[in-house]
């Protein structure tokens, strides 16, 4: 009998450690039980496509190769190359990531692997504008699988590898374009999730993306683009958009890479793109940061980007699909703040920021952003600014995109995150990228913990769940989120409190828009 419950003992236990395998068009994968996932299980650098190196460095994602046998999915790939982070530290608790050119992989967190219904997925597309991070960071993964979604992350190509744009490049492209690799790497992503994510339990024709930051921005993008057109039903975008930016257009932005093409001693010719493939990819990290005038950023190249995404969510042409959408209500303190190394510049007297607003608006505007944003003496400028410059770069744009999905018909959920941390973080207001610590539960190193954190964590959780499941956010035990009406301006405040408000300082942001009709040609008089 001891033998037998012995041996029992053992079978139970295999059975409970045994590594979950999948079928994927490429080859077999083994992943990696997870206590938080039972039933499914988390699995770590898939290829989705050919490694970009060598001659397929600046070439658009090439299908992944097959592979014999079984694949381990139990580590992180790489990062893609970029350099070191002043966030990691505080994020991760790590000062650098592994990184490689090789750098395409996918990770996948499934709750269940044989459901039996498809399950929903939401695909992430990670921040750090365009020049940091990986699908590593936030670990999203399995606090959002355990409600009973499949969750995808992503890597895809940064910086001077995502974003350059050189006129020899074009005739390798079937379209004669150049640049926007990154943009391509994450449809490539899309179809690989279409292709392979029945075999983790998810259903191809329920998939809603999401991206903070630089990676919401490219959630917009990927909304404006032909390329990724059906793809995708719902879109999650936070602390950033595409609809009040001015992209260059590809020939401005060939410029662009043929300045940097000389900074690294490479002349146009023959053979410039054989020279510039052998040059170490460190060695270009650094002559794209040394030169503040190389450009690296998506393009208007006709084919990826058909025009500015602007003009196109003003005419209702974006994808046809509901957003959740939202901004941080101190979004940009973080940049200036030691606590990642940030150097931003911050004016704090008067005379300095008027000259900021004269530099950045012009004569015409300068003056009227200061009247809706007035400082009376120097005391009061860090804190006017801080509230302007937010309003500016981020919710303006989240109004301006809610506002023109819900002129399409489309249901769009508007939010203002407003929790303020204690401790180091409390001067800092609801700060950038401060709600992901609640989507993922993975605080940052220094954070004070506070009562409030589990039940805000709880709420933002179900309410990003549940618009991944319905394409509504609204659900049992959470409190009512209103649709957004461009009449009411109605937005969820998400903080301490948790509800309705009318979206603050609308009426300021006027101006906002006003502005931009000057630099996008073709936007409607009113929004």
């Amino acid at each position: 009998m001891a033998l037998a419950l012995s041996a029992s003992a053992r079978g139970a236990t295999a059975k409970v450690e045994t590594a979950p395998e999948v079928k994927i068009a490429s080859g077999l994968v083994r992943g990696k039980s997870m206590a938080a996932l039972p039933e499914g299980g988390g699995f770590l650098g898939i290829p989705y496509a050919a490694q970009p190196v060598g001659k397929l460095r600046w070439r658009a994602p090439q299908p992944a190769p097959h592979w014999n046998g079984v694949r381990e999915a139990t580590h992180w790939g790489p990062a893609c190359p970029q350099k070191p982070s002043g966030w990691l530290p505080e994020m991760l608790g790590i000062r650098a990531m592994p990184t490689s050119e090789a750098c395409l992989y996918v990770n996948v967190w499934t709750p269940q692997l044989h459901p039996a219904k498809k399950l929903p997925v939401l695909v992430w597309i990670h921040g750090g504008g365009n020049v940091e991070g990986s699908g590593e960071w936030p670990p999203l993964g399995p606090t959002l699988a355990k409600t009973g979604i499949v969750v995808v992350s992503l890597n895809y190509r940064l910086g001077a590898f995502g974003f350059f744009a050189y006129k020899p490049l074009d005739g390798e492209s079937r379209e004669d374009v150049s640049g926007n690799y990154g943009n391509l790497d994450q449809i490539a992503v899309l179809r690989w999730v279409r292709r392979n994510i029945a075999a983790f339990g998810g259903d191809p024709g329920r998939v809603t993306i999401a991206g903070q930051s630089s990676g919401s921005e490219d959630v917009c993008i990927l909304m404006a683009s032909p390329l990724a057109r059906g793809l995708f039903e719902g879109a999650v975008l936070e602390s950033g958009t595409c609809v009040d930016s001015v992209y260059p257009k590809l020939p401005t932005e060939e410029t662009s890479g043929e300045r940097l093409a000389l900074d690294l001693g490479v002349k146009p010719g023959p053979h410039a793109l054989k020279k510039l493939r052998a040059i170490p990819a460190e060695r270009i990290l650094n002559a794209a940061a040394r030169d503040g005038d190389v450009d690296l950023e998506p393009t208007i190249d006709g084919w990826m980007l058909r025009q500015q995404p602007g003009i196109t969510f003003a005419h209702g042409q974006q994808a046809p699909v509901a957003v959740l959408v939202g901004t941080n209500e101190d979004e940009v303190s973080i940049f200036a703040s030691p606590l990642v190394h940030g150097t931003a510049y911050r004016p704090k007297t008067l005379v300095e920021y008027r000259k900021w607003l004269q530099d950045e608006f012009g004569s015409k505007f300068a003056g009227r952003v200061f009247a809706a944003y007035p400082a009376h003496e120097d005391s009061q400028v860090p804190g006017v600014f801080r509230t302007m410059f937010s309003d500016y770069d981020f919710a303006f744009s989240a109004w301006l995109l809610a506002k023109d999905t819900a002129l399409t018909g489309r249901e769009a959920y508007l939010y203002r995150f407003t929790y303020v941390g204690a401790g180091p973080f409390a001067k800092l207001g609801a700060f950038h990228t401060e709600e992901l610590m609640f989507l993922s539960r993975h605080y940052w190193t220094t954070w004070v913990r506070q009562p409030g954190d589990a039940a805000l964590s709880r709420t933002l959780v179900g309410y990003w769940s549940r618009f991944v499941k319905t394409g509504n956010p609204n659900g049992p035990a959470l409190p009512e989120w209103p649709v957004f009406r461009s009449r009411e301006n109605d937005c969820q405040e998400l903080g301490r409190r948790v509800g309705p408000e009318r979206v603050p300082r609308v009426k300021k942001m006027a101006i906002f828009y006003e502005y931009l009709r000057t630099r996008l040609k073709g936007l409607p008089a009113n929004p």
